[in-house]
C-alpha cells in the first residue's frame, strides 16, 4: 500500500476490484484502521454487500451512498462515500463522516425553510389585503353621484391611472345604464397626476357613456395639464369643456324649465 503524501482534505482510499487497498491518504489512516490492507475490515457487513452490488451497476459513473464504517474509535460510524472506478479497474473512494453536526444543521436549514413559506404565504395575504384596500380606494376615487333622474355626476378624485378608471368604469356603466341617465359628468377639479394609460382608459370610458346616453359628456373643472392632454385626442364629438359644476348646474336647470 502506497500512502499519499498530498495534503487531500478529506480521508481517500484507492481499491482494485478484489477490494485491495493500493493506496490511502494520511487522513484515512488517521480515521482507520488500514493494517489488513483490505477495504472489507473497514465496512460493516451489511454495508460491504450494498457497496459490491451498487458498485458493480455502475460503470465509470461517480456514484455517492451512505455505508457504515468501523473507525479507529467507534466500531460503526456512518459515512457518505463518494466512489467512482476509473478504466484500469481501481476505484477513487472519499469519505465524509455524517456526524450530528450536519444533522442539526439540515433541520435548521429545513426550520429556516419552513418559516420562510410561512413567511411568503403571510406576504401574500398582506398583498391580497393591500391589493382589495387599494381597490376600495379606487371605487371611492370616483363615487357615482346621481343629481336627477336625468342627470348624474361623477368625480375623480386623485391621479388618473389606469388602475383606478377601470375599477370605476363598472359600477360607472351598470349605474347609468339602470338609471337610464341622459346627461353625465365628471368633475375632474380634484385630479391630481395625469397617466398615459389612465387617459386611455378614461376616454374609452366617455366614449362608452356617449354611446349609451347618446348625448355629449360634459367634463368640469379641467386643470390645464389634463386639457392638453385631452386636446391630443380630439374628442369634441363626445365631450364638452365647462369650467364649473355651478355653471353646468344652471345650464342644465335653464333647459330643464324652458
Amino acid at each position: 500500500m502506497e500512502r499519499l503524501r498530498l495534503p487531500l482534505p478529506l480521508p481517500y482510499i484507492r481499491v482494485n476490484r478484489d477490494g485491495r487497498i493500493v493506496s490511502y491518504s494520511a487522513l484515512a489512516e488517521e480515521q482507520f484502521d488500514l493494517s489488513n490492507g483490505h477495504i472489507r475490515s473497514l465496512i460493516d457487513e451489511e454495508s460491504i454487500n450494498k457497496l459490491v452490488r451498487i458498485s458493480s451497476e455502475t460503470g465509470l459513473a461517480p456514484i455517492k451512498m451512505e455505508l457504515n464504517m468501523i473507525t479507529k474509535e467507534e466500531p460503526f460510524a456512518l459515512f457518505d462515500v463518494h466512489l467512482q472506478w476509473d478504466t484500469e479497474n481501481y476505484a477513487s473512494m472519499i469519505f465524509l463522516r455524517k456526524d450530528s453536526s450536519n444533522e442539526e444543521l439540515i433541520e435548521k436549514l429545513m426550520n429556516i425553510q419552513h418559516r420562510l413559506a410561512s413567511s411568503d404565504f403571510e406576504l401574500l395575504e398582506k398583498k391580497e389585503e393591500l391589493e382589495s384596500a387599494l381597490k376600495r380606494l379606487d371605487e371611492l376615487s370616483g363615487p357615482f353621484i346621481p343629481l336627477s333622474d336625468s342627470l348624474c355626476m361623477i368625480p375623480l378624485f386623485g391621479d388618473i391611472t389606469a388602475d383606478k378608471i377601470n375599477t370605476i368604469s363598472e359600477s360607472c356603466l351598470q349605474s347609468v345604464f339602470r338609471g337610464n341617465y341622459e346627461v353625465v359628468l365628471f368633475d375632474l377639479t380634484a385630479v391630481g397626476e395625469v397617466h398615459a394609460d389612465g387617459i386611455e382608459k378614461f376616454i374609452q370610458l366617455v366614449k362608452t357613456l356617449n354611446f349609451m346616453t347618446g348625448d355629449i359628456i360634459k367634463l368640469i373643472g379641467i386643470k390645464p395639464n389634463l386639457a392638453k392632454e385631452l386636446n391630443h385626442h380630439k374628442l369634441d364629438q363626445w365631450v364638452q369643456f365647462n369650467h364649473s359644476l355651478k355653471e353646468e348646474l344652471s345650464m342644465y336647470s335653464h333647459k330643464r324649465h324652458d
